[in-house]
């Protein structure tokens, strides 16, 4: 196999239908129909020759590889409707382009017809929301509403403005001419990145990784087919990254196995491709499990190292075998999958890098973390809808072969280096103050733990992170490495954080990641002295919390000084990916259609956008919050929040109805959460549980809206109280009339007044369940209990002496009496979680006390 015919194939891929970008944007002019058909079959290859020479040295792209003349990257991007005869690469990349499109089109659909519409519709066709479409049969009445996603500058997915420009809208906010005039600036502002001027172009071979970054930024909201027959769901980005992906594991798949011949390339039954995940598991307990001892910057540490690896080892997995990025489908949340060529080498080298990459993460961490594996061969057949297995289907096979490994974890550790798993440790050894683990006696912190600290300052003022196989940074020594030694390579990446760009840099395998920078793509022009390819990187947080400890972050709260914890995720999200795609809203297609490569990793990359990208931004651009809260963890579907307590409650509230926005008010995608409120010395690994509980409770908590049927999920557990978003939102807005009132000091009393009336119907309540009364019964004698009358006196003596706020009393006594939001809840069951949240936010004490 040659590597640089591995390489250039995949370029080829990543680039073959950037004509359709080109002509969407009137960049390229058209050209006579009759060459068209004859030399390309259509115009959009054509037009993707002429945009690939507008962007790049002709030179590199006419280069020739393998000895054969005709083996270019222009030849194989261009040609892939029309493959000349016999040409065996031009054929790789138009068997690639099929399958890829394949999997998207509906069973009968003519593959090969293109848009009869001309130009004008398709410079009109901007990206619809999978989010718009996945459907849980449980609302598979509710009416079809397509959002779109708007087509603009590529700092909306980097830069500080993401909240305005992401998220979808629906159809009629962004009409066609509107995309039509975003598609001509997008284009220009996409040249200027790869190729500002005729001298200070990125090169298409050594920048590659760049330009596949440029690539999402830009093809992310661009719809990979405008065509009639088909559904413009999928992005122009996700199809050719796929197409580049099944391309080069085509190559490598035939080259090694000797069958490299326009007759096997075109055969789908062969399972030529693997796919892969790797999963850190144990990533809970290594970030949480330390004391108070472990200042913020050491969480925070942990759970950066946590993504940094899991992207480092995505990055490993794929270059050891000469591919490119484009081969890595997803990483996000530890959990990383990548499609592969399925060869005996290929799977032998997966396990022993597998092994190595165990044995050092024991060495480190104690066996806190581990690097799950599974794999499972698929076809073209498999990826064309014709196998009769769905993509959903094998990627649940790939899940349950993760769960097994759980249960083998460290089993070849065990065979292979038994002193390591079970040796006995010196009896003169002391405890890290932070992790706990055995250290040398007087030592205090692990050598771990000194990392996770430094990487977590660090992190607070750095602007990117640097990684290469040797010491290329003189003066300053890695913030972490990673060393593996494998039979026939040996891996040794150096890991810098800095603030400043390095001066100079020398190898082969330089990256450069530039954190939250929608400018990372002009970085590869400023050095001089190596090749360096440059990618964002986001980061959630780079907070000032970094110097602090949790009890200094306690005492930022308004009202009683304590930490809030918040956690949240997607609910039901297997299902979002099974049912949700076979309930497709979609009027004529079969079910299966929708079970692809392209809607999977779309749909995963689009939810990682809302918590990585999105959800810093509502705390960044909020003076208030960006002082007081910070993202501990956010990726993949879940997040992790800490900061004053006071300040969470609502930001959950406004995270659920972003979240919401983002996904078109589709009822099937819905978060719930949960939040606590501990003291600053209280084990943050115990505060990390108790809201993981928190959340649980809140998964399962069941709500009647309108008086349908009981669903669960959708809630929030504040204050060791579940309730449905919509309960949250109506007690957000009585909290806030209610302490607009507890403001005047005239009016305190009040506050005790409805704790006591709360009091009143809880006691009846308990001592109505001892008398072994239904629960329906005890509603309904609730209803008649003594509460209610000391509701009326007591509120009724209080607007005697105090008449200014007779009607904001009477709105307080219509909550406690009526149903909340649209649920069959009345106030009175949540006045007692109203009382003490005010309770909490009004008082004071001295801050020696705070933790008692």
């Amino acid at each position: 196999m040659d590597e640089k015919i591995l390489k250039a194939i995949s370029i080829a891929g990543m680039f073959h239908d950037l004509g359709k970008f080109a002509e969407r944007a009137y960049a390229v002019e058209p050209a006579d129909q009759d060459m068209v058909q004859q030399e390309y079959r259509y115009a959009h290859a054509h037009h993707t020759e002429l945009a690939l020479k507008q962007l790049f040295a002709e030179e590199r792209l006419s280069q020739s590889y393998g000895g054969d003349r005709e083996c270019t990257i222009l030849n194989m991007a261009t040609r892939h409707h029309k493959p000349r005869k016999g040409n065996i690469y031009e054929t790789i990349i138009a068997e690639a382009d099929r399958i890829s499109s394949g999997h998207e089109r509906a069973k009968g659909d003519d593959a090969s017809a293109y848009d009869t519409h001309g130009r004008e519709k398709k410079s009109k066709t901007p990206l619809i929301s999978i989010m718009s479409r996945v459907c849980l049969k449980r609302y598979s009445d509710d009416p079809v509403e397509d959002w779109r996603f708007r087509i603009r500058e590529e700092g909306c997915l980097y830069g500080t403005n993401v909240q305005e420009h992401i998220p979808p809208v629906p159809a009629d906010e962004y009409v066609a001419e509107q995309v039509q005039a975003d598609y001509r600036q997008h284009w220009v502002n996409f040249v200027k990145a790869i190729r500002p001027n005729q001298e200070l172009g990125l090169d298409i071979v050594d920048h590659f990784s760049t330009l596949l970054e440029i690539c999402r930024a830009w093809q992310w909201c661009l719809p990979a087919s405008t065509r009639k027959e088909e559904m413009p769901d999928v992005s122009l980005f996700d199809h050719q990254k796929a197409t580049a992906a099944l391309a080069a594991c085509m190559y490598f798949y035939h080259a090694t196995t000797n069958t490299l011949s326009l007759e096997k390339v075109e055969d789908r039954r062969p399972q030529k491709y693997l796919l892969f995940c790797g999963d850190l598991s144990g990533i809970q307990n290594f970030i949480y499990q330390i004391s108070s001892k472990g200042a913020y910057k050491t969480l925070k540490g942990r759970s950066f190292y946590i993504q940094l690896l899991a992207d480092l080892l995505a990055r490993e997995f794929v270059d050891i075998f000469g591919l490119t990025p484009a081969n890595i489908l997803y990483a996000s949340g530890g959990k990383f999958y990548i499609l592969l060529p399925n060869h005996e080498n290929v799977i032998k080298t997966l396990e022993e890098l597998t092994g190595k990459v165990n044995s050092e993460l024991f060495s480190a961490f104690n066996g806190d973390i581990f690097v799950r594996m599974g794999h499972i061969p698929i076809s073209g057949e498999d990826l064309t809808r014709q196998s009769g297995r769905t993509l959903y289907q094998i990627w649940d096979d790939l899940t349950r072969q993760l769960v097994y490994q759980d249960r083998q974890r460290y089993a070849d550790l065990a065979s292979e280096n038994y002193d390591l798993l079970f040796g006995v440790k010196s009896g003169d050894a002391g405890t890290c103050e932070v992790c706990h683990r055995s250290v040398p006696r007087d030592t205090g912190h692990c050598v771990a733990c000194n990392q996770m600290e430094e990487a977590g300052r660090k992190l607070a003022n750095s602007h990117y992170i640097l990684i290469a196989d040797t010491d290329t940074v003189s003066g300053e020594r890695p913030t972490f490495r990673l060393q593996l030694k494998l039979p026939n390579r040996k891996i040794n990446r150096h890991i810098w954080f800095m603030k400043d760009l390095p001066l100079s840099v020398t190898g082969s395998r330089t990256q450069l990641w530039s954190l939250n920078d929608p400018n990372f793509h002009s970085i590869p022009r400023q050095m001089n002295s190596a090749i360096v390819n440059s990618s964002p990187y986001l980061v959630a947080a780079t907070h000032a919390f970094a110097d602090r400890t949790f009890d200094e972050i306690a005492d930022l709260s308004m009202g009683v000084k304590r930490l809030g914890v918040l956690r949240m995720d997607v609910d039901n999200l297997g299902k979002i990916f099974s049912e949700g795609l076979t309930n497709y809203r979609h009027e004529t297609e079969h079910s299966q259609r929708f079970h692809s490569l392209g809607r999977i990793t779309t749909l995963s990359w689009q939810l990682n956008l809302f918590f990585s990208g999105l959800l810093p931004g509502i705390i960044r651009n909020d003076p208030d919050l960006a002082e007081r809260v910070t993202v501990v963890y956010a990726g993949g579907d879940d997040l992790f929040l800490l900061g004053a307590w006071d300040a969470l409650p609502e930001l959950a509230l406004t995270i659920h109805d972003r979240f919401e926005q983002f996904c078109c008010n589709n009822r099937s995608l819905s978060l719930s959460g949960g939040m606590v409120i501990t003291g600053g010395k209280f084990p943050i690994y115990k505060s990390a549980e108790m809201a993981g509980e928190a959340e649980h409770r809140a998964k399962h908590h069941e709500t009647r809206l309108n008086g349908h049927a009981p669903v669960r999920k959708s809630s929030f557990t504040f204050l060791d109280t579940p309730m449905h978003w919509k309960e949250f939102k109506d007690i957000v807005n009585q909290f806030n009339n209610l302490m607009s009132l507890l403001e005047d000091p005239a009016n305190a009393p009040l506050l005790r007044r409805l704790l006591d009336i709360a009091a009143s119907w809880q006691g009846s309540r308990e001592r109505l369940k001892q008398s072994g009364m239904t629960m329906a019964a005890i509603e309904k004698q609730l209803e008649a209990e003594k509460w209610r009358w000391q509701m009326v006196y007591s509120l009724a003596r209080f607007v005697e002496r105090n008449k200014g706020i007779k009607d904001e009393i009477a709105s307080i006594q219509q909550f406690i009496l009526c149903k909340v939001a649209e649920t069959d809840r009345t106030g009175i069951t949540l006045l007692g979680l109203l009382g003490r949240w005010c309770e909490l936010r009004l008082r004071t004490e001295k801050k020696e006390k705070k933790n008692a």
